[in-house]
Formats: structure tokens, sequence, C-alpha cells
């Protein structure tokens, strides 16, 4: 059962430098939200505006027309193996810059540059540089008060810390180096590092989107205003059920969807863009919570959905949580209707990792993207818990090289 907030709170050893973690003195159910999906017109020219910058900034690399022809036309069958035989149709505009995939940087910027131009080097090398990541998630605090049922940090949970805020500006900046388009900030609860996050955000290098993966815990109004002028992009949130009972129920914490409605709107009001996860569970997954699911979501503002198979790892490991081969149907159907069919164009878009598993092998294990645990560990994807390194000791790039030898697991 969901536990109160002092009890849960009082049971944590929070660092000196986190906040004390206090509910809202109100929860305002958000209403008359700006909305951020362009329609299926904007949409269109918002597409073609994107197309010729990324063709112009190839051309200007390669000085060929022929070859930059070629080039765009061997990333969108890469794009396409993974996500689909279908071109992108959905946009969406936050803070004058405009995002149509949930992994790939908004538009414009130097995020969105830089990573296509890596992208361009896998296929045609035109200059000596370092691998380029797509996506990292580094977790940076152990503490939360949540009691998720499938948190897989879980052994890990409200410990002494042991990643110094030194510590991770250094593994930011070992990443920004490699070069990374997105950077994930997770936990734990990373909220509760809030003078850690400025720091990191104001440290940091042009040229990559930062995001937060957040259950909605302490993003305030003044803290999602602090978060933004720092140079946050945009906040991933979780979002389990349609129910806030049964969402409070999965969370183990009696105001955690309070928490999700509230971080929605004060994320949307300073220009933030605002996705949500969704772990989907085998009681959850049915055409009709799915539509619901997206419908409460466009109603509070979000641009992206990231679906989440359950895994056996962390508070799961033992169980069997695995979802049938017609429930992946499902979601699956889901993601090509919400992504690609007219009559949903409204709503928001879907990114779901096991389908591009399925259809063309995991991008994972530092090809594209890598995990960093609270340890500093790197692993292959933050369910394939077989640390191949530590980002604080040397040697850091033997250990990616392992990872991108022996690849990701299936979990």
């Amino acid at each position: 059962m969901p536990q109160p907030v002092n009890q849960v709170i009082a049971g944590l050893n929070i660092l000196p430098e986190a906040p004390s973690p206090e509910l809202p003195s109100a929860i305002i159910t958000p209403i008359n939200i700006k909305p951020v999906m362009l329609n299926r017109w904007q949409s269109f020219w918002a597409m073609r505006r994107i197309r010729f910058s990324l063709f112009w900034l190839i051309l200007i690399k390669l000085r060929n027309p022929l070859k930059a022809v070629w080039a765009i036309r061997q990333l969108i069958k890469i794009r396409r193996r993974y996500l689909g035989d279908f071109a992108y149709k959905k946009v969406a505009k936050v803070d004058n810059r405009y995002f149509y995939e949930y992994n790939t940087p908004g538009w414009p910027s130097k995020a969105f540059d830089d990573y296509h131009l890596a992208e361009l080097n896998r296929l045609v090398p035109f200059e000596q540089k370092p691998y380029f990541f797509k996506n990292v998630i580094i977790a940076i605090t152990k503490k939360c008060a949540l009691r998720c049922e499938h948190c897989f940090e879980w052994d890990a949970l409200n410990k002494k810390e042991k990643l110094t805020t030194h510590d991770l500006q250094a593994i930011v900046q070992q990443f920004q180096a490699q070069g990374v388009g997105q950077l994930q900030f997770s936990g734990g609860e990373p909220l509760l590092r809030m003078p850690t996050l400025i720091s990191l955000l104001q440290t940091a290098q042009p040229g990559t989107d930062f995001w937060v993966l957040t259950s909605g815990h302490l993003l305030t109004p003044e803290h999602a205003q602090s978060l933004k002028q720092a140079g946050l992009t945009g906040v991933t949130i979780s979002l389990d059920h349609v129910d806030p009972h049964q969402h409070n129920l999965f969370r183990g914490f009696s105001s955690a969807y309070d928490w999700v409605e509230q971080a929605a709107a004060n994320a949307n009001k300073v220009g933030l863009v605002v996705g949500f996860s969704l772990c989907a569970t085998k009681a959850f997954v049915t055409e009709q919570n799915l539509m619901a699911y997206a419908r409460l979501v466009s109603q509070l503002g979000g641009v992206f959905i990231q679906v989440l198979e359950p895994k056996a790892v962390g508070h799961y490991a033992g169980q069997t949580v695995g979802l049938a081969a017609a429930q992946q149907k499902i979601l699956e159907d889901f993601y090509t209707k919400l992504n690609y069919y007219p009559a949903y164009h409204h709503l928001p878009m879907v990114v779901y990792y096991d389908y591009q598993r399925r259809r063309a092998g995991c991008a994972g294990a530092a090809d594209r993207h890598v995990y960093v645990d609270t340890d500093g560990n790197l692993h292959a994807c933050p369910f394939c818990q077989k640390p191949a390194g530590n980002m604080l000791e040397k040697g850091v790039e033997n250990a990616l090289g392992k990872l991108r030898q022996t690849g990701c697991p299936v979990v």
C-alpha cells in the first residue's frame, strides 16, 4: 500500500545538498495548456524545413550533391530499419524548437547538427572524431521517496551516495568529449539533487540536449524555472496508469499521481518539453487503457510517450513479468497508429524500444545508447545489469569497446 509522505521521507538518509522534500500546498489539475503538437499541415512544412536544413548541412560537409542525396537516403534507411516503414508525420514545437523523435535533439540546435553529422560520419567518414552517442542515461542519486513496483535500481535505493557533484561533472565531460546528442539524468529521484543538477547543466558544453527522468516529485514552479534557465531541454515524467489510485499503488506512494499533474503543469509553463514514461504491465496493456493514456498525456501537455516493457530485474527480479506476444502486438499497433495514422495526429508521439529491438537489434551497449548507474558503472542499458567498467576509473575506452563487442543481451 502507498505510504504516507512523512513515513517514507523520515527513513531516507538525505544528503546535505538535497532539498527537504515537501508536498505542494495544492495540486492543480492543468487546464488550458497551449497545444504543442502541430497540426498535419504545420507538421508537413516543419519537416520540409528540417529536411532541407539537414540536406544543406550534409552538402556542406560532402561538397557533392549526389553524395549528399545518397547519404540522406542511407540515413532514412537506418531510421526505418529501427522505427518502422513510415516517414515522420508529427512534429511538436516547444520554446521555438521542433521535436519529432524522442531521442533526437530538437531543431534548430547545435545538438541536432552534431548528432546528424556523427551519423553521417558512420556512413561516409569525413573526419576523425570520437564515437558519438544518441542517448546516455546517468543515474545521479540513490535517493527516492517512492517504492515503485518495477524499479530496476531497487537494490541501490536510499544507500549512501557514491558519486559526488565533481564525479558527475567528470562523467558528463567524458561523454561530451565522445559526443552525445541527448543526456538524461535519472535516479532514484534526480530532483533530490537539485544543486547538482543545476551545476551539471551550467558546466556542460553546448551540443547536447539534457533531460531529467522524474516521478514528478519536487518539480515545483521554482525548480522548473531554475532547470530551464540552467539549460534543461525536457522532462520525462513516470506515469503508469490512467487511474490515480492505481498509479499510486504501482508507485507505492499516496501522492504520486498528484505530483505527475503538478510537474507536467510546471514544466509546460516554463517551456520544457514534456514526455511521459509508461511501464506497460500485463495488467495494463489493453487497447482501451492505452488510448485513455494517450488522451490523458495530451491533456497534460505531453509530446512523447515512452513505452517500456517490464523486465525481471531489480524489484521485478525472479518474477514472470514479460508480456505475451498478443500484448506486444497491441503495443506495436498503438505505436504505429499514434505515430503515423492521420486520425491520431493530435495525440503524442510514441517511442517503443522493444519494438525497435525486435525489428533491428538493440542499439544499446555503447552502440548508440549506454547507461551509467549510481556507482558510475557502465551498463549496456538500464535492464542489462552487467557492469563493463566504471566511468571514474582508467580504461573507460576499453569498457566501452567491450560493451560494443558483447552487445546488449536480451532480458
